[in-house]
């Protein structure tokens, strides 16, 4: 499988609709909702670097947190839902292929494993914690 490699920032708008989705799948987690939510934007905003585009993600998710429309909040929870939890075996991304493989070993596997469980408790339905808001 060749690694993947995001293609220049300035062509972003240029690109089809599968291949700015694509874009996305390698930055974030593959999420249809966070498409839905992002994909047309990127075709029609000028970003100059990828941070500014990640900076523009965590934007739109921020409104969604601080919406108080219970379907926005749905639309977050899809989207938070679409990381794996942490220490998963199965993952769909090669980068958090990556993050997993960095583990630690079997002590911190079994942590996190302890850890995303009681997070499941406390918040059911998701599995994620929201650092990222």
């Amino acid at each position: 499988m060749a690694q993947y490699t995001l293609p220049p920032i300035s062509s972003l708008a240029s690109l089809s609709t599968d291949e700015r989705a694509e874009v996305l799948s390698h930055l974030f987690e593959p999420c249809d909702a966070l498409n839905t939510l992002v994909v047309s934007q990127l075709g029609s905003t000028t970003f100059t670097t990828y941070s500014d585009l990640i900076s523009h993600v965590q934007n739109e998710l921020l409104r969604l947190k601080g919406s108080s429309s219970s379907s926005d909040t749905e639309w977050l929870l899809k989207i938070l839902s679409a990381h794996p939890r942490l220490g998963a075996k199965k993952v769909d991304s090669a980068h958090s292929r990556n993050e997993q493989a960095s583990l630690g070993g079997p002590t911190e596997a079994a942590e996190l494993e302890r850890l995303n469980n009681e997070y499941e408790e406390r918040f059911p339905g998701t599995h994620i914690i929201l650092s990222l808001l």
